[in-house]
């Protein structure tokens, strides 16, 4: 895994947007998968600005959501869903059967997360995915614990993912649990990086960077992963060495 740090976190999403686009230039049809969350926010609007600029085109590519609350879906104010769709996906140009959002709210939760996988088996695997990482060490939903054989599956959620997911929303729904990508989805992906971003990560942070690779710290398993790049941003790594 390589690990880079930034001056800040304008100069860390501008990178992660140079690659993003990088990848769309290498193969314009990529499947993207970008997490919903505060740590993509300065990615999205990058990608936004360079659409904008005609800098960026993504009429050709797929898009994969991450990960939903259990009973949530695009319908629900707050919901990772949601998210993509007023920070990323209402503002850019993915054709629109290219992009597939995961339904928390779904009649069939199983079935839900078979079609998930069906679709990036139908890809051939998910080019570029952009990360975020929770207070737990979380990525996507995959919480403490988790299994690193698993693909798309229900996952019951950990009490810090419960307290900092509140964060999204204006009410205080009860969080319990969600539909994610697996570690193995992940881990299978092309191209992979993690950015973490903020003051708030740097203890987080500088656990995983100590610690071997375990399944109850989920960001430790990209350390074995040649794919897979760490970025942070100065603020972030303060606690590390390399910071």
């Amino acid at each position: 895994m390589q690990f880079k740090v930034f001056p800040d976190d304008t100069l860390l999403s501008s990178a992660a947007a140079d690659a993003i686009c990088g990848q769309l230039r290498q193969n314009p049809r990529s499947l993207l998968c970008l997490a919903a969350g505060h740590s993509s926010l300065g990615v999205f609007q990058e990608l936004v600005r360079r659409y904008r600029q005609n800098e960026v085109d993504f009429s050709q590519a797929g898009f994969l959501a991450m990960d939903e609350w259990l009973g949530m879906n695009r319908s629900t104010p707050g919901s990772c869903s949601d998210f993509l769709i007023q920070n990323f996906l209402s503002q850019v140009n993915f054709p629109p059967e290219r992009v597939r959002l995961i339904d928390g709210k779904a009649s069939d939760l199983q079935a839900e997360c078979k079609a998930v996988r069906s679709s990036i088996a139908e890809a051939g695997g998910l080019d570029f995915i952009l990360l975020g990482m929770g207070m737990n060490g979380h990525l996507a939903l995959n919480e403490p614990g988790v299994d690193f054989t698993l693909s798309v599956h229900l996952t019951q959620l950990d009490g810090t993912t419960k307290k900092v997911g509140q964060k999204y929303f204006d009410s205080a729904p009860e969080l319990t649990g969600g539909l994610t990508i697996g570690f193995a989805d992940i881990a299978a992906a092309k191209n992979i990086l993690l950015v973490v971003n903020g003051e708030r990560k740097s203890q987080i942070l500088q656990k995983v960077m100590e610690s071997p690779v375990t399944n109850l710290l989920p960001a430790t398993g990209l350390k074995d992963l040649p794919n897979a790049a760490l970025w942070c941003d100065r603020a972030a790594a303060s606690l590390c060495p390399a910071g």
